[in-house]
């Protein structure tokens, strides 16, 4: 079981953004333990306390297979049933430079198609459009960032490691750079010590 306690960071990230910390901390434990407590964000509870003007037309979310991959996914969905937006889950394949991008990478294709096939599942069930996308990439945070600019995402929802925090890096180097290069708002779920344990041991590197 994920712990409860979940700390909710927003940054902003582009000249245009006007949302204020607290606000946002406010909004992201409430979506987190909405989620957590029998999905009742996902079931019509709703969130009661938005930004002013926060207005998403687009969510993207990266995906990652297993736990830590549908938390984020539902808190995508959370937001998005809440303004009536779309979602755009991606799933971001790094092909490691001494490989061609088009090489034969068929577990980590069947690990995308499973990612996305969950956010997809649970779009449904509650009314969402979840497209699914999967691209190669040799860097998973410029992917996201190219991502988001090509589809005019209006939000960013990240998942970031304690282990980070361990090694004296608040953020992984993705999302680091996303932070740092994203055309829209970024929201960054930190999750706590242990939460984390659970990630498939296959994922890929760089995984936020």
């Amino acid at each position: 079981v994920l712990a409860v306690a979940i700390w909710i960071v927003s940054l902003v990230t582009h000249p245009g953004a006007r949302y204020a910390g607290p606000i946002w901390l406010a909004l992201g434990a409430a979506v987190y333990v909405g989620v957590r407590r029998g999905r009742r964000l996902l079931e019509g509870e709703g969130v009661r306390e938005l930004p002013p003007g926060a207005y998403f037309r687009r969510i993207l979310v990266p995906m990652k297979l297993g736990a830590v991959g549908e938390e984020m996914a539902a808190t995508a969905i959370a937001l998005a049933k809440e303004r009536a937006a779309a979602v755009d889950a991606v799933y971001v394949i790094r092909v490691p430079l001494e490989l061609e991008l088009d090489a034969e990478l068929s577990d980590r294709e069947e690990q995308a198609a499973a990612s996305l096939a969950e956010a997809q599942a649970l779009g449904e069930e509650h009314g969402i459009l979840v497209e699914p996308v999967s691209v190669r990439s040799r860097s998973i945070g410029q992917a996201i960032v190219a991502e988001a600019a090509a589809r005019g995402s209006d939000l960013i929802v990240l998942g970031s490691a304690a282990r980070w925090r361990r090694q004296s890096a608040f953020f992984s180097p993705t999302v680091d750079y996303v932070l740092r290069n994203a055309p829209c708002e970024v929201l960054v779920v930190a999750f706590p010590q242990g939460v984390l344990d659970d990630a498939p041991a296959s994922a890929p590197p760089g995984v936020p």
